[in-house]
């Protein structure tokens, strides 16, 4: 499921944050301080992600300097003036999650809850509207930060977007999976990973007789092979075959055309792409040093990800390394609430620098979230 940065949510709880102007509000799994007489429990609001940057050029906006705590300051970002909403803590130990904004100051979009309600029960018309992403409505993007793995200045540095044959590997925090903690999902054994900060890359190879290979531009050299087409992505572009791009390096550093080829099989391999010059190098590798970090394999044949056992399995045939795992675990054995997640998320990486989060992936259906350190995300201002 696509990430949703702007969506109508409901104030479930407001908690009293003590010599301060503002509440915690209680949105689904998210804590986020808003300024007292925003709203009061029960009432629809429209909530916007960490990681949303909201453009002044809508003039809703332009008060949030003064009115928000979990905004910071007016940025210039990508050649846009506005605010980056953004984790911050309240009282030195609560953490705000978030940016809440009261329904009547955007009409457009208080028309469509108007709408579903009057045609739906409560509860379904909650349910459809939180499913109803209106970044798009409000012209927010998604923050992002870092040196870029790939930099593109020409037109030649790129082929487009990434093949449609694969999905992107985005997946769902744990604040917005309400359902974790039921008689669902008792039983049910998750594989949990370590989540690590870097680039995502996803290595892709089709047959040369199969519709997937004819949907793709003609290439020359190492990318168009006797037996099909190698492609390496980067999470937006499909990058072509250049000596400087890490990408490429990569794939070819662990024979991975070579390898596939002879598999014969089409498949997308995604994963993290970690080194001293990507982002911020959070993970703390040497200089020079990078490397990569299999999450997920897609068989492109049956439009399905194997799972996370023998996604392990098959990328140590491949001789890929695959990102941490801590093992398998039924969810309702180790925490009993999204809040023991959250916690379980504190710890160190690989080099003993604190590590970005957890991923967990449902051996059975599939299903899979991520659960971000708070402290990460307050400590590199995200």
């Amino acid at each position: 499921m696509a990430r949703s940065l702007v969506s109508v949510r409901q104030i479930s709880r407001l908690q009293p944050l003590e010599d301060s102007a503002f509440l915690l509000a209680h949105v689904d799994g998210w804590t986020c301080a808003m300024k007292q007489g925003t709203a009061k429990v029960g009432d629809y609001i429209l909530f916007f992600e960490i990681d949303s940057f909201l453009p002044v050029e809508d003039h809703r906006f332009l008060s949030l300097g003064r009115s928000n705590a979990s905004n910071g300051n007016l940025i210039l970002w990508n050649g846009r003036y506005g605010f980056h909403v953004k984790s911050t803590k309240q009282q030195g130990t609560v953490v705000s999650q978030g940016l809440i904004m009261p329904l009547n100051i955007f009409p457009e979009i208080a028309k469509v809850v108007a709408e579903l309600k009057e045609a739906n029960d409560t509860e379904d018309a909650l349910q459809k509207l939180m499913g109803i992403p209106f970044e798009n409505h409000l012209k927010v993007l998604k923050w992002e930060q870092g040196t870029a793995a790939v930099k593109v200045t020409k037109k030649d540095d790129s082929l487009g977007k990434p093949p449609t044959f694969f999905p992107k590997t985005d997946i769902n925090r744990v604040q917005n999976c309400p359902n974790l903690f039921t008689k669902k999902y008792k039983d049910a054994v998750f594989q949990e990973s370590v989540k690590l900060d870097g680039s995502a890359a996803t290595i892709y190879f089709v047959c040369r007789d199969t519709a997937w290979y004819e949907s793709l531009p003609a290439l020359d050299g190492r990318a168009d092979m006797p037996q099909g087409r190698f492609g390496v992505c980067s999470r937006k572009l499909d990058l072509p075959d250049k000596p400087d791009c890490l990408f490429w390096k990569t794939a070819l550093h662990y024979r991975l055309p070579q390898k596939l080829s002879a598999l014969g099989k089409n498949l997308a391999i995604s994963g993290e792409l970690c080194g001293a010059s990507i982002g911020q190098n959070r993970e703390g590798f040497a200089t020079g040093k990078h490397d990569f970090f299999v999450y997920r394999i897609f068989d492109i044949d049956a439009h399905a990800v194997l799972g996370p056992r023998e996604t392990e399995q098959r990328a140590k045939q491949l001789g890929l390394k695959h990102v941490p795992v801590n093992g398998y675990y039924r969810l309702h054995d180790i925490a009993a609430s999204r809040e023991g997640l959250l916690q379980r998320a504190e710890g160190v990486g690989m080099f003993g620098k604190p590590r970005e989060g957890l991923v967990y992936k449902n051996v059975n259906d599939g299903r899979c979230f991520k659960v971000i350190s708070n402290a990460y995300l307050v400590e590199n201002g995200e």
